[in-house]
């Protein structure tokens, strides 16, 4: 596999773009796709500089501003983008709360107003069945295909499995990923030392040998830590790979299975033992200081993260955590969470006038750039395959060891798979799954019961 052969070369990986967030119901599929009359009612955004040849404002409503993990670097890349374009484009952030953003691009997509600039299905919590229904069927998103040929050094940057999927009918629906990000887990050797690498334990062996050490798990906003242990948990179950390595295009809807039941069941184990003491009702800031102030041993997340345990960041860290003792790793079993067949992270409305598409291409392109890409692994991780580095960028990764740790655990053998939230309808992702994780905690549920709920919700979800 190239990308396997890739991660060897030791350069640094990390994570992907976009987290998660809402509901399953939406706009109805009446929606109407007529460019113009979406064009003359939806763009409240669009300013009159347009007609006038100054500068063109767009706005971008996202959930990757305020205390959001995505805003450290989004931020800055959109001033950088606004000054480097100054007179021409302005982009204008929008914060919208993550829980809220997939109803609001709904009922703006109902409305015919949707902005022009959509985060792609599976993040923000928009899900894939609403996606298709409404706005693939309805012609709602603008076909990228030009763009790819306007902007050639970034379509060649484009990974191959995103960019497979991202085309639908002939058409480029969302701007392909380039930066694959394959997701572990960071643990503080202050606290825990494995006899092994996490790695090459098989996961019953790994969950023996955390004796009393803690998980930083959460239960609240879309459980993400908690639901990124139950994906390792899957893989390492007799069939799990290809479970959910081989539905993450039409999702996975009736959990009723021995592999789901049997990592329930182990997680259930791990969430009753192992899981820090604020873990019913945390969210991600909760989980995260649990990791920073000594009170969990072990975290699973993205590359993102590795920037807390920097020295500059130490205004976060408490009751004697020293991010010197974070170590990273993958999964039990030689796993790490990573999914090349993804929608990327933009797609641009077909309402959009002319001036909006060519301002929202200018910036997709601006983030597609060599420069931006690497300043975006080393704030963040991942790899880029069809990218080839310059040697500035080539030393300074070499600096952030902990990023270097991660791309070393992985090997030839690496089983590469997808997260629940490639496999789950969004609403069960982001809400649901998140809901149902207090009752696997104080048994109100069985792992069999649990699994049952989950496809309730699913088939809801569904209708």
């Amino acid at each position: 596999m190239r990308l396997t052969k890739l991660l060897k070369s030791g350069l640094a990986l990390g994570l992907c773009f976009g987290l998660a967030a809402c509901s399953g119901g939406g706009a109805s599929s009446n929606t109407s796709g007529d460019s113009s009359k979406a064009a003359e009612s939806g763009n409240s955004q669009e300013t009159k500089a347009e007609s006038d040849g100054k500068e063109i404002e767009l706005k971008i409503p996202t959930y990757l501003a305020g205390e959001n993990v995505g805003a450290t670097f989004f931020l800055p890349q959109v001033e950088r983008f606004n000054e480097k374009y100054a007179g021409k484009y302005k982009v204008v952030v929008e914060e919208v709360v993550q829980d809220s953003y997939a109803e609001k691009i709904k009922q703006l997509a109902g409305q015919n107003k949707l902005p022009t600039l959509v985060h792609s299905p599976g993040s923000g919590g928009i899900d894939t069945q609403w996606f298709k229904q409404v706005i693939l069927d309805n012609d709602m998103a603008y076909d990228l295909t030009e763009f790819a040929k306007e902007y050639p050094d970034v379509s060649a940057s484009w990974i191959e499995g995103s960019k497979e999927f991202c085309t639908v009918d002939g058409k480029i629906i969302c701007n392909p990923l380039i930066v694959l990000r394959p997701i572990g887990l960071y643990y503080n050797e202050s606290l825990y030392k494995p006899e092994k690498d996490i790695r090459d334990m098989s996961m019953d062996e790994f969950i023996s040998g955390l004796g009393d050490n803690k998980f930083a798990f959460m239960t609240s906003e879309n459980a993400w830590t908690s639901s990124l242990m139950l994906a390792a948990l899957i893989a390492n179950e007799e069939g799990g790979v290809d479970l959910l390595n081989n539905n993450t295009s039409e999702k996975l809807w009736d959990y009723n299975t021995p592999v789901m039941v049997s990592a329930v069941g182990k997680l259930q184990k791990l969430l009753q033992n192992n899981a820090s003491s604020n873990t019913v009702g945390a969210a991600y800031a909760d989980a995260a200081n649990a990791f920073m102030s000594n009170n969990a041993a072990l975290i699973c997340n993205g590359s993102w993260m590795a920037s807390e345990f920097n020295e500059d960041a130490k205004d976060k860290w408490s009751n004697g955590f020293d991010g010197k003792d974070v170590k990273t790793t993958i999964y039990p079993g030689n796993v790490a969470l990573a999914n090349p067949k993804a929608y990327g992270d933009f797609w641009i409305s077909n309402a959009a006038s002319d001036e909006q598409k060519e301002a929202a291409k200018a910036f997709l392109a601006f983030r597609g750039s060599k420069e931006e890409i690497e300043a975006y692994i080393l704030a963040e991780g991942g790899n880029a395959p069809n990218i080839e580095y310059s040697d500035d960028f080539l030393n300074k990764l070499k600096e952030n060891n902990i990023l270097y740790q991660l791309d070393q655990s992985m090997n030839k053998d690496t089983k590469f798979v997808a997260t629940l939230g490639d496999i789950l309808p969004a609403s069960v992702a982001d809400t649901e799954f998140g809901k149902l994780l207090p009752k696997l905690i104080d048994n109100s549920l069985t792992p069999e019961q649990f699994c049952a709920e989950l496809t309730k919700k699913a088939q809801e979800a569904k209708q």
